[in-house]
This record gives structure tokens, C-alpha cells and sequence, in this order.
């Protein structure tokens, strides 16, 4: 009677057994997992993904064909491997976690398919290519997330194919140049952050001088510290201090850099009061906003003076 769609009953009691709960624990527990963590502590592979899927040929073979084949992939948390059918027991091709470089998308021009990606590896690149556009992010997240703390990953790769002689992306000759575009870095597109310096300076200069009284007060206890070495008294007990004496020298130099930042912009808004006309093109006559902006100026001026 829970259910709003009572037909999905049977369904959930078939998923309610401890082993399929302990198999999606287990699943997640892998895939959020930190760097230190090493994927083949556990003894027992966890399928992580499969599915059939087109691959293009290495080239072991010296004279051999590199035509595309459709071959059953499965992804562990030990080995990405492929083969001729899905009920297949042995692996046409193996690759160890370790072993993925990279895991990138392939420009449509290089093969005029669409929906492919690479899995680098030190001596070769397999291309693949997935049903649709879905699939292809999957397997390149997933991909990703299982190998994005192996030592060796590059920082940079070539999006196109290697034919002809040369790198189709940059029109490099030798098989083995360093690659040309910088890789995701193991982050999915969609996320990847562009950080403004300008920005993140200001907002930290921001939460430095709003919180001053509280590094004045720290910078109070670590001159205490230091120079009684005596027992915290009970204003200071929030602080939990290692180094008094190099805290009291770091908290000396971030309270004067704010101060100094807090003069240079005090003066900046002087000299923009002064040469700011109202009435221009910039401040129009009605400019709500800079009639506040004159009003406070003429306030700080009065309790200057």
C-alpha cells in the first residue's frame, strides 16, 4: 500500500535482499573513495560497468588491420576488458586500472564517428566508440573516476587520432609527442572551475578584515603564550595553539597587510569622490545608487574633519 505504483512491489522485494544492498554499498564505497585508497584491497572484483561497445584494432600486429569490431566490454575495479560476446570467458584484451593514463574524448573528424573516447595506456591508445552520446559519458566518468589517482596520469593528450604519419590535432609527426590539449584533470566537464584570482583575493581580504577583532584577540593570546608560558587563561581556552611565537609573527604580518589594503581603498574612494561628477554619463542625474554613495562620502568627510 506504500507504493504508488503497486506493480513496482515485486520489483523491490526482489532488491531488498542484504547481499544486493551490501553489493550497491560496497559500489559506492569504491567510487567516493580517496586517493589513499587502493582499489585492489578488495580481494573480490565489483563489476562496475558492461556493455557492448565498438572498438577500433591497437595494432600488435605489425601488418595487421585497424578496422572496428563490436566487442563486449567490462570495467571492474581491477581491469577494464573486452571480448567477442557477452557469455565469452576469456578476455580478448585486459587493461589494468593502474595502467589507464587518460581517459578523454575523441574529436568526430579523426574517424568521422561520433560518440568515441580513448583509454590511454604507456605503449598504446584503444579508441572506442559507445551507442550514444549517454553511454559515452558514462564510461568516460567512470573511467575516469577509478583511475583519476594512478601516479603516472598525464596532464595533457591529443584529442584527435594519430593517422597518416602525423597527429591530426596538431600536425606532430612522431607517434610519441606529448600531447596538446590539457586533459580534464578527473573532473567532468560540466564541473570544471575556473578560478578568478582578482575575486578570490578580494573575498579573502573581505573575511580577513570582517573577522579582525578575532585574529587581534588570537594574535593577544599567542603574545601571551610566549611570553608568560604560563597556564591559558580562560579568554584565550578557544585557541588551539602549537607555535605560539611563529602564529603571533604570521597573525603580525596578515593584520598589517589588511590594514594597508584598507588604507589603499579608503584613499581610492577619496580620489574617486572627488573627481566624480553627478550629472555625467556615468552618474546620471537620479542615480539613486550614487546619491547613497555621495551621502555616505559626505559622512566619513564630517567625522573626519
Amino acid at each position: 500500500a506504500s507504493f504508488k505504483e503497486t506493480y513496482m512491489a515485486a520489483f523491490y522485494d526482489y532488491f531488498n535482499e542484504q547481499k544486493y544492498a551490501d553489493a550497491v554499498k560496497n559500489f559506492l564505497d569504491l567510487i567516493s573513495s580517496s586517493g589513499r585508497r587502493d582499489h585492489k584491497s578488495i580481494e573480490q572484483p565489483i563489476m562496475l560497468k558492461e556493455g557492448f561497445m565498438i572498438k577500433r584494432a591497437q595494432g600488435r600486429k605489425r601488418f595487421g588491420m585497424k578496422n572496428f569490431k563490436k566487442r563486449w566490454f567490462r570495467l571492474t575495479n581491477h581491469e577494464c576488458t573486452y571480448q567477442k560476446s557477452k557469455a565469452g570467458d576469456h578476455p580478448l584484451c585486459s587493461i589494468p586500472i593502474e595502467n589507464i593514463l587518460a581517459v578523454e574524448k575523441v574529436e568526430e573528424e579523426s574517424f568521422k564517428m561520433k560518440n568515441m573516447f580513448q583509454v590511454i595506456q604507456p605503449v598504446r591508445t584503444l579508441y572506442i566508440q559507445a551507442n550514444n552520446c549517454v553511454e559515452a559519458k558514462e564510461w568516460i566518468d567512470i573511467l575516469t573516476k577509478v583511475s583519476q589517482c594512478n601516479q603516472k596520469r598525464l596532464t595533457v593528450f591529443h584529442p584527435s587520432a594519430y593517422l597518416n604519419g602525423h597527429w591530426l590535432c596538431c600536425k606532430a609527426t612522431s607517434e610519441t609527442a606529448n600531447g596538446c590539449s590539457p586533459c580534464t584533470g578527473g573532473l567532468p566537464a560540466n564541473i570544471q572551475i575556473v578560478i578568478d584570482g582578482d575575486r578570490e583575493t578580494e573575498r579573502i581580504y573581505s573575511l580577513f578584515n570582517t573577522y579582525m577583532s578575532k585574529l587581534e584577540k588570537m594574535q593577544e593570546a599567542c603574545g601571551s603564550r610566549s611570553v608568560y608560558d604560563g597556564p591559558e587563561q580562560e579568554e584565550y581556552s578557544s585557541f588551539v595553539i602549537d607555535d605560539p611565537r611563529e602564529t603571533y609573527k604570521t597573525l603580525c604580518s596578515i593584520i598589517e597587510g589588511v590594514k594597508t589594503l584598507e588604507e589603499e581603498h579608503a584613499q581610492y574612494r577619496r580620489d574617486k569622490f572627488k573627481k566624480t561628477k553627478y550629472g555625467s554619463q556615468e552618474h546620471p542625474i537620479g542615480d539613486k545608487s550614487f546619491q547613497t554613495y555621495i551621502r555616505q562620502q559626505s559622512e566619513v568627510s564630517t567625522h573626519s574633519i
